[in-house]
């Protein structure tokens, strides 16, 4: 989950485990809101993750707005990818291409010619 904010990730889960636990059911949105404060936001970082949550929104006849959710379906895992093991080494690069270090052309660094410069 995103981590961008603490407890976002814990409130992300709580109302994921809330729309998981009601088996495609509608849940009201005071239910979800009692999980956090920032619904929305949170649903939409569950959206972003893939998953599919639908709304549905009816006014009574006294005029008041009521709200649900449910989770219609959930992303799909993909089978870890088996990555072939990387070079114990202490540099950086190689351990995160797996790649020897290129090597440095140190005659040419500069990104002009610095021989007409003074």
């Amino acid at each position: 989950m995103n981590a961008s904010a603490p407890g976002t990730a814990s409130q992300s889960t709580a109302i994921l485990r809330l729309l998981v636990d009601a088996r495609g059911a509608w849940v009201p949105l005071p239910e979800i809101m009692a999980c956090a404060a920032q619904y929305n936001a949170r649903l939409f970082e569950l959206r972003r993750l893939g998953f599919h949550i639908e709304n549905r929104t009816e006014r009574d006849d006294t005029g008041v707005v009521r709200s649900w959710y449910r989770l219609i379906n959930s992303p799909v895992q993909q089978p870890a990818k088996s990555e072939a093991p990387k070079p114990n080494t202490d540099d950086w690069y190689t351990a995160t291409t797996g790649k020897p270090r290129p090597s440095l052309d140190r005659e040419n660094l500069f990104l002009f010619d610095i021989a007409g410069v003074r």
